[in-house]
């Protein structure tokens, strides 16, 4: 299931957006993710043009190039409010690393941001279903789950993506649910028309998040530099 789930969101989502990226894209993309994972919150313009070297102008049109391929999201002002995997705009999804806590995009990944960075991680998220608080750690450098409470989560991986823009598609599909017979229920409701996807246990979901943003590990590491 966790491969089936990885194709669809790569065949629907990531695609080629990460090829071809000049280096100004390359440069502020890394300290974007950077920001969030010290802060928990995305650095201004101004702040990113003091720190990687490009003019002020050359970040503004950097970061409208990553927003067109899917890479961060912008809101009307031009202000950041996300980079996959993180948001600033409500969310389910509370992700606590080395003490900073960052909201995440969708279930796959609050479950992702643990590797991405390399330490273990507190997650904090709902049954999509009935509201219900749901509690999940990870060890070894977020590689492994340590911890479930309830013990029977399962993920919903949707797969429809539209407007080129995953963060109100395809990401409202990724979500948590404390039984396998509420992930049903909410599957059920036919007013919603995103019926493609895969049910995920919390180990397959949890090597979906790994797959799509341990590589990210290395855009941190370079940000540092």
């Amino acid at each position: 299931m966790a491969q089936a789930a990885l194709r669809g969101l790569c065949g629907s989502f990531i695609g080629t957006r990460w090829r071809g990226m000049d280096e100004a894209e390359n440069r502020v993309h890394r300290y974007v993710l950077q920001g969030y994972a010290a802060t928990g919150r995305a650095p201004a313009g101004a702040q990113i043009a003091g720190a990687v070297g490009p003019s002020f102008d050359e970040v503004t049109a950097a970061l409208r190039r990553l927003a067109g391929r899917d890479l961060v999201v912008l809101d009307d002002a031009g202000r950041i409010v996300g980079a996959y995997p993180f948001t600033e705009r409500p969310s389910e999804h509370h992700v606590t690393v080395a003490g900073i806590t960052v909201s995440a995009m969708c279930a796959i990944d609050a479950l992702g941001i643990g590797a991405m960075l390399g330490q273990a991680s507190v997650i904090r998220s709902v049954c999509r279903s009935c509201g219900q608080t749901l509690s999940i750690c990870t060890r070894d450098n977020g590689q492994t789950l340590d911890f479930a409470k309830p013990a029977g989560i399962v993920i919903w991986s949707g797969q429809l993506y539209a407007d080129d823009c995953a963060a109100t598609s395809l990401c409202t599909q990724q979500g948590f649910f404390c039984t396998s017979e509420h992930m049903e229920r909410w599957r059920a409701d036919k007013s919603r028309q995103d019926d493609e996807g895969v049910p995920l246990n919390l180990s397959e979901a949890l090597e979906v998040g790994r797959a799509l943003f341990e590589a990210m590990r290395s855009a941190l590491r370079l940000a540092n530099d």
